[in-house]
């Protein structure tokens, strides 16, 4: 029996691998050997028959700097065997693609030579290289210097105490205003909101459309949603038979934070009572069991929630207004003193491919193939990139739900239960709309689907189901296969 789920799981790995006409998404449990599947793939695609790309065709990426420098790794060990004749692999490409051992070693020797050029890496690099390839689009000096944060934060603090002095003082142009907002709150709380307003997703003009609208929607419903989720997952980290003080606190924060994103500002008001004592306390130090981090972005979070609970929707306008022209001052002086945010990489290159159709129809054309792995840890910034790239050619759709799929363009390898990236907005919804996305793309031919479940690392594995279900799946809409031990499917978004 084992030998006969070996070779259904084989047989479906391959259909991954060398898939060409349709879209593939797998999702792959841990030890189930995704990465090997990615590989392979990108093997296939250099050495395929008919039309093998060229290894600078193809973008290959994941979320961490050490899985990209380990696929790449990989990618050029197997190349490498190929170079060297490994009579096995020699074999297998040569009776799939009817190559002469010499054509194999040609095209393995070309990809060798080129594959440091290759975009095999991270999305944030890939963000970089795409930026420096269009400085005056991307209104960016292309010699910029990527800032992990710590950069931006000096300069910040540094900013803030000169507005400060210039605000406050004799001179000050808003001192009404200041009057109003310092009586629902302290300096120093001010600061750290503006802080979190500072971030390189948040849209300085539709922040103050929000403002003047009541439901949250766009990139402010965005980061409230990542801060609701992250403290959603602080909360179960924390999961305690009797909650203490901090965790009442944070399930409090919680609540207040699903209540603006579900009525907007005026459900705070439905926040019970109970709950609203609670968040009135004071949070002390950290119990056992929490580290100074965790509980460091805890406190922050509590304190969103204290503060949205003092304030209502003309007094968020008001704090708006009069810290909007400090965020243009640091942007600006960020970006012209040549230092861009990891998430500035990310939201300029949203931007670049979404407002310019030209550089984006270059791209698509000189990327013909793009594959992700750990496809769990991505953002909905992240999938608008990726959705934008696999776009069919002649196609230009600025939202990405209307984006029209070029077949057999993507690839895409992820589990969702996975996520390592919940504390940098990871949003685990963006994996399932783009399941969907692809699953809803359209056309007779787009894919089919096949579950899988066999563990290479342990070794164990349950029913394949891929004889069973393959006349139902043939019509399905998209490639999706599943590889794990758990067999419940996930709704897509």
């Amino acid at each position: 029996m084992s030998d006969l789920l070996t070779l259904a799981d084989s047989q479906d790995r391959l259909l991954a691998e060398t898939t060409w006409d349709r879209n593939v998404v797998v999702v792959a449990g841990a030890g189930t050997g995704k990465t090997t599947i990615l590989v392979n793939r990108i093997l296939n695609l250099l050495l395929r028959e008919p039309n093998p790309l060229a290894i600078n065709e193809i973008v290959a990426l994941t979320f961490t700097n050490k899985a990209a420098t380990e696929m790449k790794q990989r990618l050029r060990a197997q190349l490498l065997r190929l170079t060297e004749q490994a009579d096995d692999m020699i074999a297998t490409f040569r009776t799939r693609y009817h190559l002469s051992a010499e054509q194999v070693g040609v095209r393995a020797r070309m990809a060798l030579e080129q594959i440091e050029k290759a975009q095999i890496g991270t999305l944030h690099s890939f963000a970089a290289h795409l930026l420096r390839l269009h400085p005056i689009e991307s209104e960016l000096d292309p010699l910029f210097q990527e800032d992990d944060g710590s950069r931006f934060n000096e300069l910040f603090h540094s900013y803030w105490d000169r507005w400060l002095d210039d605000e406050l003082g004799s001179a000050g142009p808003q001192h009404d205003r200041w009057r109003r907002v310092l009586a629902g709150t302290t300096l120093d709380d001010l600061r750290q909101l503006t802080a979190a307003l500072a971030g390189d997703f948040v849209d300085l003009d539709e922040l103050e459309y929000q403002c003047r609208s009541l439901p949250l929607e766009g990139a402010l419903r965005d980061w409230v949603v990542a801060t609701h989720g992250r403290a959603a997952t602080l909360l179960a980290a924390q999961d305690q038979p009797k909650p203490r003080k901090v965790e009442q606190m944070l399930a409090a924060a919680v609540q207040s934070l699903a209540l603006l994103l579900k009525q907007g500002p005026p459900g705070l008001a439905h926040l019970p009572q109970d709950e609203r004592a609670v968040l009135e306390k004071d949070l002390g130090k950290a119990p056992a069991g929490w580290h100074a981090p965790t509980f460091q972005e805890a406190a922050s979070i509590i304190g969103l929630a204290q503060q949205l609970l003092t304030v209502d929707q003309s007094y968020f306008q008001e704090v708006v207004t009069l810290v909007r022209p400090f965020l243009a001052q640091v942007h600006h002086g960020f970006l012209t003193s040549g230092w861009i945010a990891f998430d500035g990489l990310l939201a300029r290159a949203k931007t670049l491919l979404q407002d310019h159709p030209a550089v984006r129809a270059r791209i698509k054309q000189t990327y013909r193939a793009i594959l992700v792995d750990e496809f769990q840890d991505t953002d909905p910034v992240q999938y608008e990139i990726i959705l934008y790239l696999g776009e069919r050619a002649g196609s230009h759709q600025t939202a990405w739900h209307d984006v029209d799929l070029e077949p057999g363009k993507l690839f895409i390898v992820g589990d969702p239960k996975q996520s390592i990236y919940a504390f940098r907005r990871a949003d685990i919804e963006a994996f399932e709309r783009v399941v969907g996305k692809i699953r809803a793309g359209g056309g007779p031919m787009n894919g089919w689907q096949q579950d899988l479940s066999v563990n290479r690392k342990s070794q164990s594995s349950g029913r394949s189901f891929a004889s069973s279900r393959r006349e139902r799946t043939t019509r399905s809409s998209m490639c999706r296969l599943r590889l794990g031990r758990r067999r419940k499917r996930l709704r897509a978004g």
